[in-house]
């Protein structure tokens, strides 16, 4: 099968007459204004004429081999991941031709075909072709190249999801190592790997290395956004999950209210990030055996998945007041003012919209006395 990309490819970069007009441009960019808007269809289209055109473009023309590349990425991206790799095939053999087998393009071209590979579930063949890229890498940049640590995370990818979390982890220190060497050990370039060798690390029950990477990861993200801001919410999380991982309760505490806090603040407190976060929270009292403290994160944390249905169901009688069906309505806000609970403060607001909605209650008839 490889000789037949290869003829293709020396297709690509054989001489052919060259036409005035260069259509093959116009198409492709096409292409990738269709592929922008995903429409995956027009955008082959334009690439199939695109390729028929190619045929009579001069010797070694760079617009051939885009048409290839291109195809490859817009099948990709419709999920025909066979034929793509046909194409991509045909790409990478062109790019040996013309460059060399070890030029840095082709391990360019070796890296997609091997999350292609990704993609088509077949992680065993994806990794033999990254050892190869690897060994590129090697060979044209030395043991500190970054395309190198490139290689080795996205090793860790296919590692992880072939179900090898060991050499994932392996392989996510070997980049964070290539990394630090001409990034420093604070530099938001290393967050990338750090985000995912902790989740790999608590997968493992490697708590304390886990808390190392999550740590790390704090501090940058600290020095990036400030103290306060949501985009520390991974890392706060990760941090408190691995201190409660090594039963470093005077640590974690502060860091899951922290956690809590941040959500808080950046959802406005009734979202359900905030509840599942009281639920992390009453998880974390109950193994310490505090008890009240348990029961009031459970308490705040239903109350806020009640709030939430009530207002969903007061929406739904909304749209139905809207198309006149009142019956419908009136069933809907009675139960969304019975989902809320009266002694809580955070539920007042919602319960007065929604009795006044109901309208007042009817008057009792007075009960009429028998004659004697």
């Amino acid at each position: 099968m490889r000789c037949g990309y290869a003829v293709l490819a020396l297709a690509l970069c054989s001489a052919a007459p060259g036409a005035e007009e260069r259509p093959v441009e116009q198409l492709v960019a096409e292409a990738r204004a269709a592929y922008l808007k995903r429409d995956h269809a027009a955008a082959r289209k334009a690439l199939d004429r695109a390729w028929s055109a190619a045929q009579e473009l001069p010797a070694r023309d760079p617009a051939r081999y885009d048409v290839v590349k291109q195809m490859s990425i817009v099948l990709t991206a419709a999920g025909e991941y066979h034929e793509a790799e046909q194409y991509l095939q045909i790409a990478i053999n062109a790019r040996e031709i013309e460059l060399g087998s070890e030029h840095p393009q082709v391990a360019d071209e070796l890296t997609d075909l091997a999350m292609l590979c990704h993609r088509m579930g077949d992680d065993a063949r994806g990794l033999v072709v990254l050892d190869r890229v690897r060994l590129m890498r090697l060979r044209a940049g030395g043991p500190d190249a970054p395309a190198l640590a490139d290689a080795f995370s996205r090793a860790a990818l296919l590692h992880l999801t072939a179900g090898h979390p060991e050499q994932a982890a392996a392989a996510l220190e070997t980049a964070l190592s290539i990394r630090e060497k001409t990034l420093g050990p604070v530099h938001p370039g290393l967050l990338p790997e750090l985000d995912r060798r902790g989740p790999v690390l608590l997968m493992l029950r490697r708590y304390e290395q886990a808390e190392e990477a999550y740590r790390r990861a704090l501090v940058i993200r600290e020095q990036m956004f400030g103290p306060s801001e949501p985009e520390l919410i991974p890392s706060v999380e990760g941090l408190a999950y691995s201190c409660f991982g090594q039963k470093k309760y005077a640590q974690a505490e502060p860091l899951y209210r922290r956690l809590l806090g941040l959500w808080r603040d950046s959802t406005g407190g009734q979202h359900p990030m905030v509840a599942i976060t009281l639920d992390k929270i009453a998880l974390f009292y109950r193994e310490l055996e505090r008890w009240e403290e348990a029961d009031a994160a459970v308490g705040e944390a239903n109350a806020i998945r009640a709030h939430l249905l009530a207002a969903g169901l007061q929406q739904a009688a909304e749209s139905r007041l809207a198309r006149g069906d009142k019956k419908a309505a009136h069933e809907l806000f009675r139960r969304a003012l019975d989902t809320l609970d009266a002694n809580r403060p955070e539920h007042a607001e919602l319960r007065s919209l929604l009795q006044k909605r109901l309208g007042p209650k009817p008057a009792r008839r007075p009960r009429s006395r028998r004659r004697q």
